[in-house]
């Protein structure tokens, strides 16, 4: 749930600031905020953690891959439609990562899982659906 309040406040801010500084500058100093909020944790675990390659790979990956293109976009969005039509790309995130599981890792995906991607989907649906 904080996770999800925190999308929430980020695109509402990301809308006025890339508004009046552009997408990249409102990315660079988010990034750069959540880099000194979440270093120290990491700087913490270094003597306690050992290196792999294929972990680095993987974070590598999903970081830019899924992550970063996916905030990168997600920010250019909220400064065109607005932030309650691009909240949506949350909504979404469950099911992406459901398929990854499943297709990358060979998860077993539970019925529960798809019951909550179907809420998940009709509910990204609703709110994008045109009133008339």
């Amino acid at each position: 749930m904080c996770a999800l309040c925190c999308y929430g406040i980020a695109l509402n801010l990301a809308v006025p600031l890339q508004k009046k500084y552009g997408a990249l500058p409102v990315i660079v100093r988010a990034l750069a905020v959540a880099l000194i909020l979440t270093a120290p944790f990491g700087i913490a675990a270094i003597p306690n953690s050992s290196f792999a390659w294929h972990s680095l790979f993987a974070m590598v990956g999903l970081g830019v891959g899924g992550t970063g293109i996916a905030y990168a976009l997600a920010t250019t969005l909220a400064g065109r439609v607005g932030s309650t039509r691009t909240s949506v790309t949350t909504y979404i995130i469950p099911v992406v990562a459901l398929f990854l599981g499943a297709i990358v890792r060979d998860e077993v995906v539970a019925g529960l899982s798809l019951a909550g991607c179907g809420v998940a989907l009709t509910g990204a649906f609703l709110t994008n659906r045109s009133r008339k």
